[in-house]
């Protein structure tokens, strides 16, 4: 049995549950190594696992190593990579904003192009003045960044978002796209 307290904020639970000793072990050297605390470690976790992993099956997602996309992409031409683009382009995004909220809003969408860009490495995403911008460093290769751009350009276009890069190269993808 699971027993729960919900915090005075509304925003929180407190809960306990049991962990395999290896298992939580893990986890807090992982915590350690990365400065956070434990909570916030498992909070992370969690919290890409409700909003991305566990619709993977559902959206046909599928791990490869940097290393194999890198060689993949680097084999295609430009034309290639656009063909591509083109026939999954949103596809993912859109997917996932059904799965996640049963609506599309521009917030909805917003939310899940950050989770899903953290597939392809670190992010870094900020809100000025209804400019939203979001950067991206996979370090994979300057095609991989052209493919992620177009990607993100399709959807725009199927959602009457406009997005615009700001910088494409090998390790990073940057772009702002603008509320309507």
């Amino acid at each position: 049995m699971m027993s729960k307290i919900k915090n005075s904020n509304g925003k929180s639970m407190n809960f306990s549950c049991r962990l395999v000793k290896d298992t939580f072990s893990i986890l807090e050297k992982e915590a350690e190594s990365k400065n956070i605390s434990l909570n916030s470690l498992i909070n992370n976790v969690l919290g890409r696992y409700v909003a991305l992993d566990r619709h993977a099956k559902d959206i046909e997602l599928i791990s490869l190593t940097k290393r194999a996309v890198k060689k993949i992409f680097s084999e295609m031409n430009d034309k290639t990579i656009k063909e591509i683009a083109d026939e999954v382009g949103g596809v993912v995004h859109r997917e996932l904003v059904f799965l996640k909220f049963d609506e599309m809003t521009f917030d909805n969408l917003m939310h899940v192009l950050v989770i899903n860009a953290s597939r392809y490495g670190s992010v870094k995403y900020t809100n000025e003045n209804q400019i939203h911008k979001i950067c991206i460093h996979h370090g994979t290769s300057i095609e991989f960044s052209k493919f992620i751009a177009l990607i993100h350009e399709k959807m725009g276009d199927y959602l009457s978002v406009k997005i615009k890069v700001t910088n494409s190269d090998q390790n990073t993808l940057c772009m702002e796209i603008t509320e309507p």
